[in-house]
């Protein structure tokens, strides 16, 4: 059983320019009689993000809070969050990126929140854009903000807090399918699969306003081309998301061996479909939302064709994650 608290598990690739100011914020944290460490994941850095985060947290030093840091050597997200849930001795967890900079509250909140919240195993938090050069905001970031973590809802899992019971349960019966970011890959989805896996476990989600945080945004993550990579790595998760999406809706159905066949000419075929429309709007320079479904259609109907036959497998395990009984919280 883990200790009654909060661990802040931040995952760290190449921070050393980012994480003096994340490490202001969970400085200033007012916290009220809870127990509360920070757990430094370095995921194979090589910079001196490790040097950079000693000698911040050395200044900063917060004598209510805990500060270590550890190594994982496996590149991606997935694999550094593993090492954090490990080393924590708290049972609430929140994944901190090293651009986040969490609201003074937040840890407090955090706590509240589950000790009143028996039902809820994820808290997700409220994000604001935070601009390195407000001058440069392109014309077209409201209409993909959520793209960037900003907002809140379900689908917000960016300050995600987590039961760490719940989540090390999930990670110990069956892996997770998507892996995350690794190094400059912009992959992505291992937070919207635990959300799904923790749905399919019967446990509860709550969007909470409460949380919030800002999220800094650098010139170079504010480019078209940035943005466009960024949802090619939102599309390369659709295949599994969809198929936890299928089990959740129709629980019990199984999907045929050609599933991925009929899946894969679908998005084929309204990428044909648009390609014309599509190209227009492309030619015109960016912002335009038609280019960004053209490359997530394209990119999701390529997935569905090569994993073809796999794809039955996982469904199979999603449905055998279905039937589990949740344990009480």
């Amino acid at each position: 059983m883990s200790k009654d608290g909060v661990s802040i598990v931040i995952c760290c690739y190449n921070s050393s320019s980012r994480i003096q100011r994340t490490l202001e914020h969970i400085a200033d944290q007012e916290i009220n009689g809870v127990d509360c460490e920070i757990i430094l994941v370095d995921n194979a850095s090589s910079d001196n993000t490790v040097d950079a985060a000693k000698a911040a947290w050395s200044e900063l030093y917060n004598n209510k809070i805990a500060f270590s840091i550890v190594p994982e050597k496996n590149p991606g997200v997935a694999h550094a969050r593993k090492r954090g849930v490990i080393e924590a001795n708290y049972e609430f967890l929140i994944f901190c990126d090293d651009d986040n900079w969490l609201d003074k509250t937040y840890v407090d909140n955090v706590y509240k929140l589950f000790k009143a919240n028996k039902e809820v195993a994820i808290l997700s938090g409220s994000g604001v854009a935070e601009f390195e050069n407000r001058n440069l905001k392109p014309l077209w970031f409201d209409t993909f903000q959520q793209s960037y973590a900003i907002g809140n809802g379900i689908g917000k899992t960016a300050g995600m807090a987590i039961r760490k019971s719940v989540l090390k349960k999930i990670m110990d019966e069956t892996p997770l399918f998507l892996q995350g970011r690794k190094k400059n890959q912009l992959s992505a989805g291992e937070d919207g699969e635990i959300c799904c896996r923790v749905r399919l476990e019967g446990y509860q989600i709550l969007a909470a306003p409460q949380l919030a945080f800002k999220h800094f945004l650098p010139e170079e993550r504010l480019t078209w081309s940035y943005l466009k990579k960024l949802h090619i790595g939102f599309a390369h998760t659709f295949t599994i998301i969809n198929l936890y999406e299928k089990v959740l809706r129709e629980p019990g159905k199984k999907i045929s061996d050609v599933y991925w066949l009929k899946m894969g000419f679908y998005y084929l075929g309204i990428t044909i479909k648009y390609f014309p429309k599509h190209y227009r709007l492309k030619k015109r320079g960016e912002g335009n939302i038609g280019e960004i479904h053209h490359i997530m259609w394209k990119t999701i109907a390529a997935d569905y064709f090569r994993i073809n036959f796999g794809l039955k497998p996982i469904h199979k395990k999603i449905l055998s994650i279905r039937n589990h009984t949740p344990h009480e919280l």
